[in-house]
């Protein structure tokens, strides 16, 4: 019988975007509060968490695809485009106004018109400094996300199996990474090992369809392996703790989903229900999390310790995502899927007499 609902990825949804938003709070606190207290700078564990995104996107694609609930590509694409646009849209739009009313909110470059409709396509773009950066910052995951479904879309449109035809172009993308330049083109964007979590998650997807684990090992080692040389050839960190965490963070997250039938049950509703709200508050924390340094910078709140103003912005942040998820995102979503994806038609019983 098909799990329908993975429990312990909800929750873990749920941790992988509360050790975001603490992230960034630890950031935001070091660079608006001007407090003496120093926030802990905790990249790696940041970095786990996104990652770890990729590998539930992977996951899940596979899984709707594999059970038939998205049939065919038309259906795929308007459930993931109506799934992330309309957040991302409004996050771009809030972003827009505030430059324009505040020009001291572009922290992370000028506001140009290639920059707005690259945000609202979710397709990578450079600020006027040259560095890749998107409009709305924590969107650079959504660039990634767009095309990998794009690709899938492709797939299913063609009537190819998207592992077949994305596993050898996530691999190519990522060892290119190896040679990406400074400048060029914007499409160097795409050249980036994270794009190989995204397959890993997809072979877990399948594997726990087919129970065909020793492959999916197999090949997660292997690249496991092209991680580590590229990582290692960008000089981000060495082969051996890039293979590490390669195979830990892929591993673990295989084990959570093998384990969901015996723990899956224990799961707290309210985990599940966290993890149902951890895109939009993801997507929002911004809004909220960097109030508070800000406010301590303009109060010269030098003496302020950073934990509590790191559990505030947090709790801030969870609280936004949560009013979004709830009230204006998911109403939005269920409302376009309606009107957009076809029903199924159910043939007429035959009357016989």
């Amino acid at each position: 019988m098909d799990i329908r609902t993975y429990r312990g990825v909800q929750a873990l949804r749920l941790v992988s975007a509360l050790v975001v938003v603490a992230f960034h709070a630890c950031h935001w606190f070091n660079r608006d509060a001007g407090a003496t207290d120093r926030a802990p700078e905790i990249q790696l564990v940041g970095n786990l968490c996104v990652w770890t995104f990729f590998l539930i996107s992977g996951f899940v694609v596979v899984h709707v695809v594999d059970s038939g609930r998205e049939p065919d590509w038309k259906v795929f694409a308007i459930r993931r485009a109506t799934r992330i646009l309309p957040l991302a849209w409004a996050m771009t739009a809030i972003k827009v106004a505030a430059a324009v009313l505040t020009p001291a909110a572009m922290f992370d470059g000028g506001l140009t018109p290639t920059r707005i409709v690259a945000s609202l396509l979710l397709v990578p773009s450079r600020d006027p400094d040259g560095d890749f950066r998107t409009l709305w910052g924590v969107e650079w995951t959504l660039v990634f996300e767009a095309a990998f479904y794009l690709l899938v879309a492709v797939a299913l449109a063609v009537r190819v199996d998207p592992m077949r035809l994305l596993t050898p172009i996530l691999v190519v993308v990522a060892v290119l990474a190896v040679w990406r330049p400074d400048g060029g083109s914007v499409l160097w964007f795409y050249a980036d090992p994270v794009v190989l979590f995204l397959l890993v998650g997809m072979w877990i997807g399948r594997a726990t369809r087919t129970g065909r684990v020793l492959p999916t090992l197999i090949a997660s080692v292997g690249v496991s392996v092209v991680y580590g040389v590229v990582q290692a050839a960008r000089r981000e960190m060495p082969f051996g703790f890039g293979v590490l965490v390669f195979l830990a963070l892929s591993g673990a997250f295989a084990l959570l989903i093998a384990s969901e039938r015996r723990v899956g049950a224990r799961v707290p509703n309210w985990m599940v229900l966290g993890g149902e709200a951890a895109f939009a508050i993801y997507l929002t924390h911004p809004l909220v999390a960097q109030a508070i340094p800000r406010l301590l910078g303009r109060a010269s709140g030098s003496d302020v310790p950073w934990w509590p103003v790191v559990l505030a912005s947090v709790a801030l942040a969870v609280a936004l995502g949560w009013v979004v998820h709830r009230w204006i995102d998911t109403p939005l979503g269920r409302a376009l899927r309606r009107r957009l994806v076809p029903r199924p038609i159910t043939p007429r019983p035959r009357v016989t007499s």
